[in-house]
């Protein structure tokens, strides 16, 4: 049977595409010989046959590729499974008509407590339909926001959109749309000649990585490679009160992190003589004064457009005093070297910025040879033109200083780069700010700039954030001018993907809530089991699978169960609860089952992880995390310790399957039915497995 399902752009048909593909991932021959192309003539998907059967309709045109093709299961193997996913395709239809969804959501959350899909442990052609139904709705959102009502829902739809065959189906069927810039190459730069292009990345070495300098990291290496130019790494270290090489040498391994490596490494130190020289040239063409205004007097002069006392004095006065800033003196301390531009200037920025301070820390490079350092609003556009560099890339937030950039340039005579503009990025609850960021770790609420509740690169890594996603996110975001705020969900519902197919699963139950089980007919003494590690990547090898009469299961779990209820034990099969014990407050206390592994693991409602009862059980530490303010974004008159999450970690005790005790540092684990891991210490006697959950996209960091 072969033949060609038409279809117009944007219309669903995701059903029979999976229906008649569902070969390339199921145990079978292989996909139907079917074509799927678009055809702005037909309104509803039409599928011809080469022997002239014509059949309308995705829903059913997928119920005849379940009943001809080799993937018969579809469908089920008995007249009871067929019936049951009749009903789960009139629910599909509910749910396409349903002016208000969220009781059909709360029909197949339900169904789905307990199961992987919507009819048990395989795909069906339920799960198709009702896929279809959302993306035909576009309820893909609505669904993500009702993820705390309908968490199994959410999951369930996380994971087909994870799977290839239905990545596919989702680009087939999309609408036409325009091209938002979802790439760097959105932003063209000026004049760019291949092989002349020369970029710089600029961090102040006071802090790590953070997101924030992520993009422009990216950015920044992406137009270096793009015209086969020349990427330059530049510590910009005019501050020696906040940096430190330790922020040095955590920022160069950060950026190996993000597999950015740098043509040219400098210093702005390393021109800090040059930077005096032009600073005095800048006094004797009467383009800069010092100023010992006090702070806030000048500030005040600013804001109102007032010129200060010192503004007109003689250039062999300003060239005096600026030596007494050179030398450290008490004099020189209390001043400041200012240019000399218009105070009554539109633009804020231009009304006489400051150029050089005092400052008597010593110096991670130079020590204390220096007393007077420049501003980074002096320094940079001249180590720019000095360096080589053609475009400047900054953010959109230093648009108003972009014209000082070139004011210091003119001023000098220097060459002139071009600044190139893109928009930052920042994320709800979350703070870019190194001095804020500086404050957690002084304060002793985090462990370190590496705290997996930090933005910073190491952070977010140790919570499982792996370096492709971080890098597929930051390019998805494109280079446009725009400042985002975005949530946190996307990222980690990225990473999901990422990992689900590549991470080992295991088993551990909640120690301080577990429930042991007798199993009559179970191995008496420990056995070994060989089952795989992961049942759609067998590369990923074997574990060995411990079966015994006594195991535990999860109270949430055994408060469900019934007596006389079959369930399947995950990874075993069947057993039979007769007996369930309660304490004197209904709390379930012990079960006793039998084994019935010649039970039917497709026709039982509850799917459950256990643990056997044994000695090799490993002690887990696993550790959940929150945001670590309170607040979606902080305002500039926000008091940052009244909105601190004094609860943002949180520390679950649990005993693991004894494969767990191979874990590394680094590696990634599911625990089955409880999320995915990064594991931050391995397992050594008298030290428990510690284990970081990983968000899902479900929940923003948390």
């Amino acid at each position: 049977m072969s033949g060609t399902v038409s279809f117009k752009h944007g219309a669903a048909a995701h059903a029979a595409y999976l229906a008649a593909n569902y070969g390339r991932t199921a145990h079978s021959s292989g996909p139907l010989p079917v074509k799927f192309v678009a055809d702005p003539k037909v309104e509803i998907p039409i599928f011809k046959s080469e022997n002239g059967v014509t059949i309308e309709g995705s829903i059913t045109i997928a119920r005849y590729f379940a009943r001809v093709g080799s993937a018969s299961a579809l469908y089920g193997a008995t007249p009871e499974d067929a019936a049951v996913i009749d009903a789960w395709l009139e629910i599909a239809a509910k749910l396409r008509a349903a002016e208000d969804p969220s009781s059909v959501f709360d029909e197949i959350n339900a169904a789905l407590i307990l199961r992987m899909y919507l009819t048990g442990h395989a795909l069906t052609l339920a799960d198709f339909a009702v896929f279809e139904a959302v993306r035909e709705r576009q309820l893909t959102l609505t669904i993500k926001k009702l993820s705390g009502r309908t968490p199994h829902l959410y999951r369930w739809l996380l994971h087909l959109e994870a799977l290839p065959l239905f990545h596919q189906a989702i680009r087939l069927f999309a609408p036409k749309v325009v091209n938002t810039g979802g790439s760097f190459e959105v932003m063209k730069l000026h004049d760019a000649a291949e092989g002349k292009v020369v970029t710089r990345f600029p961090p102040e070495p006071s802090g790590y990585l953070h997101l924030g300098h992520v993009k422009a990291a990216l950015l920044n290496n992406y137009y270096a490679r793009q015209y086969k130019g020349k990427l330059i790494l530049r510590f910009d270290d005019t501050n020696p009160s906040k940096e430190k090489d330790e922020f040095v040498d955590n920022l160069r391994e950060d950026l190996k992190r993000l597999e950015i490596t740098p043509d040219e490494i400098t210093f702005t130190s390393d021109h800090f003589d040059k930077l005096f020289t032009y600073a005095k040239t800048m006094i004797t063409t009467g383009k800069a004064y010092v100023d010992d205004t006090p702070i806030d007097e000048m500030r005040q002069q600013r804001l109102d457009g007032v010129e200060g006392k010192n503004r007109n004095n003689s250039i062999e006065h300003n060239l005096e005093m600026f030596e007494e800033m050179i030398q450290g003196s008490e004099v020189g301390q209390l001043c400041c070297l200012r240019a000399k531009i218009d105070m009554k200037h539109k633009n804020s920025t231009m009304r006489d910025p400051v150029l050089y301070r005092c400052n008597m820390q010593p110096h991670h490079r130079t020590g204390t040879k220096y007393k007077a350092y420049p501003t980074y609003d002096f320094a940079c556009p001249i180590v720019d033109s000095l360096e080589g560099v053609t475009h400047a890339l900054r953010t959109s937030e230093y648009h108003q200083r972009n014209e000082q950039y070139e004011w210091v340039i003119d001023a000098l005579g220097l060459r002139k780069p071009f600044v190139e503009e893109f928009g930052r990025l920042n994320f709800q609850y979350t703070v870019l700010s190194k001095r804020k960021l500086l404050w957690f770790v002084e304060s002793g609420l985090v462990d370190g700039w590496n705290d997996p509740r930090f933005p910073t690169v190491q952070g977010m890594l140790r919570q499982g954030l792996t370096v492709p996603t971080l890098k597929e996110f930051i390019l998805s975001q494109g280079a446009s001018k725009q400042l985002v705020t975005m949530e946190w969900d996307k990222i980690w519902a990225m990473n999901k993907k990422y990992l689900d197919p590549i991470t080992p699963r295991y088993a551990a139950v909640t120690k301080g809530e577990r429930v042991p089980v007798r199993l009559a007919g179970g191995p008496t003494t420990p056995e070994g089991k060989s089952y795989p590690r992961h049942l759609k990547n067998p590369e990923l090898g074997t574990k060995v699978l411990t079966l015994l009469d006594r195991i535990f299961i999860e109270l949430e779990d055994a408060v469900l169960c019934e007596s006389g209820e079959e369930v399947t034990l995950m990874g075993w099969g069947n057993a039979i609860f007769d007996k369930i014990e309660k304490d004197s407050e209904g709390k379930v206390t012990a079960i006793d089952g039998r084994l019935h592994l010649e039970g039917d693991v497709k026709k039982t409602k509850k799917k459950l992880h256990w643990v056997a009862d044994t000695e090799n059980l490993i002690p887990v530490c696993a550790s959940y995390f929150e945001h670590l303010i309170t607040k979606k974004k902080l305002e500039d008159d926000d008091v940052l310790e009244d909105n601190v999450n004094r609860e943002s970690r949180r520390d679950v005790e649990m005993l693991g399957d004894g494969s767990l005790r191979m874990l590394k540092e680094g590696d990634f684990v599911q625990l089955e039915r409880k999320g995915f891991f990064r594991c931050d210490a391995a397992f050594r006697d008298g030290h428990p497995l510690v284990l970081f959950a990983i968000p899902d996209g479900r929940i923003a960091r948390s």
